[in-house]
């Protein structure tokens, strides 16, 4: 290869990276000797290849094909996938024949692009090995321990999505056909391990690193995660013990690996003092200097807000902001899991909760992460001032009383008191994602707020810690360490204190709240083998009415509730309409519902008791179609796209439940 390309990611804002160099040579295409013999320009290279992963600040996000939001324009980047109807040919993007959304993407196919860096990133390493380089010895070994950290960062996303992947060490040309076949999955773990173990050599230490570039502490916290996964169920089941493609060998040894994979990163935060919890829980993603980052990218406000991949702006869209356009919406399943400030969930005897005021006296972290109706928050505009404004997420129904509310059968269509045209009546969810929101920032579609996204924060690591100590009988240690996250100054919940399964369901609860929003929902309910049960909850939205006649003015909400048998199984707030007759399963013909009675009454099981939950008060018949995780559990994996198993000539073994 003569000439390579070289693609710059200004968009990565490093603050260690010195752009003084680009205005001296031309960068569309450079020789590889000028390349990997300079300082500045190797370093250029490898700063593209952080972009193998984009983050999550987009339309299509991953947490909306989880029960925890959803994107009312998904179509081909998340509703089919929500649906359970994804299948090795509709993965794949409309630029590869596919039908899968280009740009709308949920960041889950990532097979061709990720093969795509690795050999970008196989080829670094090997023209340096093989022909040596007149860089620094100190760049050197710095850029080769990122590189390695980089190859193991795209292993580790493509076996967490696809199980056993084929190892490709050396770099091939982009248009071979791929004919390696696929690596039982420990053996692509131990793969990642050994590049690990490669970039923690090289790499130096935090206080030796700018912002955003890739340190030992980053080895340590991917380390952290990756044995996480590979003990958990779903690839370390001791009901399937043998190993293979799809999962690995059973073994307890595992989650011992796993527990000091995470107590290296947890020591450098409680013995050595490098990390701590930050005082705010939106110091993660306000402050660029929170104690809790151990790796984040940082945005630039213009230049970050419209690449194809990332559009972050648009994550951030409220009813403020471009006319009601957002991608995400919370949903009300997710809603039911942020506890009452007393530590109970609000369907608990003692909750204090007040179904007049259903949002009222939550976990802190539920403002932080949901905006409710009603709840107050500041903007900032295109003239830089702050105001206070208030979330008008309902609908007003004027001339008519709760009474003539509920008599009606064919109600007044709602007239919209937000400035949001597009909150029709069966689309918005009727919550709004708050978290990631930073009220000083003006956002537009050329110029993101956000300042940063998190890759590795300490909390994770803590749950890490807390759950590896579980597996293993440690429950002391489970229970510190979800307490200490649990006592941030601002969030100061009561602490945690049951033990055995009890526990476990604390942990689980405590993932789904703290990390709520940061893509890892999608991916721990599969490594637990729970998505069967918490992604086929309804896809029910919620409204706050505010119906008024003359002067008398009352507020209705339509949520999930507790079930009451004497309501005789209606929608309650559109009386005389059996929900059981009016709404049904639609969307996607293959799933065996469809064209049944949408099922809205849930029952859940929290600390050894059962509690049913009814979603008929929501509206049921909004556009996404509904949530569907398949009873044959193929969706625990994703299916390999099927232009790659054509180009490897068969020898790629498709996942289960997916035609080959």
């Amino acid at each position: 290869m003569k000439k390579i390309y070289i693609i710059i990611a200004a968009a990565l804002a490093l603050v260690a990276c010195n752009d003084s160099f680009l205005d001296k040579k031309p960068l569309n295409k450079l020789s590889e000797d000028a390349v990997f013999n300079s300082d500045a320009l190797a370093e250029a290279y490898v700063n593209a290849l952080y972009t193998v992963l984009p983050d999550p600040f987009q339309e299509g996000n991953v947490g909306c094909i989880t029960d925890e939001g959803y994107f009312r324009y998904g179509g081909t980047s998340t509703r089919y996938i929500a649906s359970g109807y994804m299948d090795p040919d509709n993965v794949m993007y409309i630029k590869e024949g596919g039908q899968a959304h280009n740009t709308r993407t949920t960041i889950l196919n990532i097979w061709n692009r990720t093969y795509e860096w690795i050999y970008r990133m196989n080829y670094f390493l090997q023209y340096i090995d093989d022909k040596g380089s007149a860089m620094s010895a100190d760049a050197k070994a710095r850029l080769c321990g990122e590189v390695y950290f980089l190859r193991a960062w795209s292993y580790f996303l493509l076996i967490q999505r696809y199980a056993g992947v084929p190892i490709i060490s050396k770099p091939h040309k982009l248009d071979d056909d791929f004919t390696v076949e696929r690596s039982d999955f420990d053996t692509c773990v131990d793969f990642i391990l050994k590049d690990l173990d490669e970039a923690y050599a090289l790499l130096p230490d935090k206080n030796s690193t700018p912002k955003g570039r890739i340190n030992k502490d980053v080895v340590l916290a991917l380390r952290s995660r990756l044995t996480l996964v590979a003990a958990s169920k779903l690839f370390n089941d001791p009901e399937k013990p043998e190993g293979g493609i799809f999962r690995g060998a059973y073994s307890m040894d595992k989650w011992q690996r796993a527990f000091d994979a995470a107590k290296a990163i947890v020591d450098r935060a409680d013995v050595e003092g490098a990390y701590s919890l930050d005082d705010t829980y939106d110091g993660i993603w306000k402050d660029v200097d929170s104690p809790e980052l151990i790796w984040a990218k940082y945005f630039v406000a213009t230049s970050d807000a419209n690449d194809n991949y990332t559009k972050k702006a648009q994550l951030l869209y409220t009813v403020e902001y471009f006319n009601g356009w957002e991608a995400f919406h919370p949903t009300q399943a997710a809603q039911i899991d942020f506890e009452m400030a007393n530590g109970k969930k609000w369907f608990e005897e003692g909750s204090g909760y007040d179904e007049k005021h259903p949002y009222a006296n939550r976990d802190p972290r539920f403002y932080y992460c949901i905006a409710a109706p009603f709840y107050p928050y500041e903007n900032t505009g295109k003239d830089g001032k702050t105001q206070a404004d208030e979330l008008l997420l309902y609908y007003l129904y004027d001339g008519m009383t709760k009474d003539d509310f509920l008599v009606s059968k064919n109600p007044k269509e709602p007239g919209f008191t937000s400035r949001a045209k597009h909150m029709a009546s069966g689309n918005h969810g009727g919550l709004e994602l708050y978290k990631w929101y930073v009220p000083t920032s003006y956002i537009s579609e050329s110029q993101t707020g956000s300042l940063l996204y998190p890759w590795f924060r300490l909390a994770e690591m803590y749950l890490n810690y807390a759950e590896a100590a579980y597996m293993l009988g440690k429950e002391d240690i489970c229970r510190e360490y979800i307490n200490k996250i649990r006592q941030r100054p601002d969030v100061n919940m009561p602490p945690v204190t049951e033990s055995g399964e009890f526990l476990f369901q604390r942990l689980v609860n405590e993932r789904r709240v703290e990390l709520y929003a940061e893509t890892f929902r999608y991916f721990d309910l599969r490594r637990w083998k729970l998505a069967d049960f918490y992604e086929n909850v309804p896809l029910g939205s919620a409204r706050t009415m505010v119906i008024q006649k003359g002067s008398q003015v009352d507020t209705v909400y339509r949520v999930a509730r507790l079930y009451d048998e004497s309501k005789n199984n209606t929608n309650y707030y559109w009386a005389n309409m059996d929900a059981s007759k009016t709404y049904t399963y639609s969307g996607y013909t293959g799933d065996p519902r469809y064209g049944k009675p949408i099922e809205y009454i849930i029952t859940y099981k929290w600390l050894g008791k059962e509690y049913t939950i009814d979603y008929g008060d929501c509206i049921l018949n909004q556009n996404p179609t509904p949530r569907y995780f398949p009873e044959d559990g193929r969706n625990y994996l994703m299916p390999i796209p099927r232009n790659e198993i054509t180009k490897s000539g068969g020898k790629l073994l498709q996942n289960p439940g997916y035609p080959n």
